[in-house]
């Protein structure tokens, strides 16, 4: 007993050790802690550690660990002190004590607590690398579609990327709920995914897989086919001065040099979302409820900030039944439900693909047209989706 007593002391010893040395890297501090989108990221990490436990204790350790990084970072090496540290310094002293508490447990809430450390880890570590595929993307693919994308949501003959960014532009405080909500995706995913631990425990690990796997495939469809978004095409003059009707319907489609991320199409931002509101299906009627706030809130800021056109956001339908798909085949259930539901999601989007870049014209000959072909692809990810969810 003794002997494991010493174990378990020297692995709580070094955890801390190694946190504290890791938040005192000056290019860890610049990179991640006083990073905003990081330090959210950073933060679901207490949130999950609050969701599937609430202990005095703990709460008690995450000050003391977040005031001793205050202090060395801050106090001691002198680094600049923004708003977003303090968050940073809390997830990261809730993933410390995360994993103190797989340490110190026995028996079979040790396999529980483990269940929650490495993917709340793993839910932060794919953030961090998020850019690294991203700039890859850019250099492999140095045009971009766009034009094509635009060219489909003009053929709706409402722009709604141009629309909603008015909305933003002028509503402030509902521009401000949507943005604070779109960045706050990364906690809508730790508490999906901490209350699948806490009362649909089935769930927990496929959940886990698709939030991760989401972002490497995402960018293999990236680049497949590149794009940024209105706001880095019209720049200026989005969301004021889209092209009008018969310029939009006669645009020259061919692939533009535009320099930024190539993360348009399918947004992922949508599909990570529509996983945290089929995820929480069976959670509470309040984080239901969140769920689908989320997912309004969500949406609304990809197209208000530009980023994405509205076949990105419809497209994200098809990319989502196809990794629920392969959840259901990985982890079991009827598999003949994951195989229809992977073959139909693969296939929606790369349909999709093959239409806006070859036969694009073909969105023109009526607004019926693009609009059943949104109405379409909606209702069979529905159905899909359905399959997916079995008996209620």
């Amino acid at each position: 007993m003794n002997g494991v007593l010493v174990r378990r002391w020297a692995l709580s010893v070094l955890a801390a050790v190694f946190l504290m040395w890791v938040a005192s890297r000056k290019t860890f501090f610049g990179d991640t802690i006083s990073s905003a989108f990081l330090a959210v990221a950073l933060f679901s990490i207490f949130l999950i550690l609050l969701r599937t436990r609430r202990d005095l204790k703990e709460l008690g350790l995450v000050v003391v660990f977040t005031a001793a990084q205050y202090f060395l970072d801050i106090r001691w090496l002198g680094y600049a002190f923004r708003w977003p540290v303090l968050f940073s310094f809390a997830g990261t002293a809730g993933l410390l004590v995360l994993a103190l508490r797989a340490i110190w447990a026995a028996g079979g809430e040790r396999r529980t607590a483990y269940l929650t450390l490495i993917p709340a880890f793993l839910f932060v570590a794919s953030e961090w690398t998020a850019s690294y595929f991203l700039e890859w993307g850019e250099k492999a693919r140095p045009t971009t579609l766009d034009l094509y994308l635009y060219s489909f949501d003009a053929s709706l003959h409402v722009q709604p990327a141009f629309v909603v960014g008015q909305w933003f532009a002028r509503l402030h405080v509902f521009a401000v709920c949507s943005m604070m909500i779109y960045l706050a995706l990364p906690v809508a995913i730790g508490l999906v995914f901490a209350g699948c631990v806490v009362r649909d425990r089935v769930q927990a690990m496929p959940s886990v897989v698709a939030f991760l796997i989401t972002g490497p495939v995402g960018a293999c469809f990236y680049a497949m086919f590149p794009a940024l978004g209105p706001v880095h095409v019209f720049r200026g003059g989005f969301p004021w001065n889209p092209l009008a009707y018969e310029q939009a319907k006669n645009l020259l489609l061919e692939p533009i040099a535009v320099a930024g991320p190539r993360n348009a199409i399918p947004s992922l931002h949508a599909a990570w979302i529509f996983l945290v509101f089929w995820y929480a299906r069976r959670l509470s009627l309040m984080e239901r409820i969140g769920a689908g706030i989320f997912v309004f809130f969500t949406l609304c800021a990809t197209l208000g900030t530009g980023e994405h056109y509205l076949v990105d956001l419809v497209v994200a339908v098809p990319f989502t039944v196809f990794i629920l798909g392969s959840m259901q085949i990985i982890f079991g259930g009827d598999r003949k439900s994951g195989v229809v539901s992977l073959v139909a999601g693969l296939g929606g989007v790369l349909l999709w693909f093959a239409v806006l870049r070859w036969e694009n014209h073909f969105f023109w000959v009526s607004p019926v047209v693009p609009w059943g072909a949104c109405a379409v692809t909606v209702g069979l990810g529905w159905y899909c989706l359905h399959r997916l969810a079995g008996p209620a």
